[in-house]
């Protein structure tokens, strides 16, 4: 559909091309070839229709993100095509940490995900866009962010995959007809 079409096109055009800043001390003013912003960062509510942030625990962001998209638009597009990996449930810390990107915490500086963030919600939830064609991207490489001894933004849920409780061997038949019309109305409603 449309939202695998966006993945793919926001996957393929974020960031690329090998460009590998210092996130740790990252300035609008230290970015390389003499890059710089059109505008300064200012604080902005996060839109109630940035449907992957909306409910992430603060209120306000960060624009210029830290993925360079310097319109709410263009970061609330773009923010977009991760809404169905968040349905996955790969990993609890998933929406903590894309948001950390897509919508940082208005601070006087950005601070970035931890490496050890994005390295467990990596490890559970590349497999899933795997499966579905898509690669963990380029823009999204753990090695760019800060190690956990520096002010980074660590691991809040725990290191383990969000899954649900194992299903007990007594029955399975018996569990697996309770649960069909559940898994019916969630393949039905997935994105994917």
């Amino acid at each position: 559909g449309t939202a695998l079409l966006a993945l793919a096109l926001a996957l393929a055009g974020s960031l690329g091309g090998g460009q590998h800043y210092d996130y740790y001390g990252w300035q609008p003013e230290s970015l390389p070839h003499g890059r710089f912003y059109g505008r300064e960062p200012q604080c902005l509510d996060i839109p109630p229709d940035m449907q992957l942030c909306r409910d992430v625990g603060y209120k306000r962001m960060r624009l210029p993100n830290l993925l360079e998209h310097e319109t709410m638009a263009e970061a609330k597009q773009q923010a977009g095509s991760w809404v169905p990996l968040l349905a996955k449930q790969c990993h609890t810390d998933t929406q903590l940490f894309l948001c950390s990107l897509f919508a940082p915490v208005c601070l006087d500086r950005p601070v970035y995900p931890c490496r050890s963030l994005c390295e467990v919600v990596r490890d559970s939830c590349a497999p899933v866009m795997e499966s579905y064609g898509f690669p963990w991207p380029e823009m999204l490489h753990c090695g760019k962010f800060p190690s956990d001894h520096e002010l980074c933004i660590a691991v809040q849920f725990g290191n383990s995959k969000a899954t649900p409780p194992p299903v007990s061997k007594i029955c399975t038949q018996c569990e697996m007809e309770h649960k069909a019309d559940g898994m019916m109305e969630q393949m039905c409603s997935s994105d994917f």
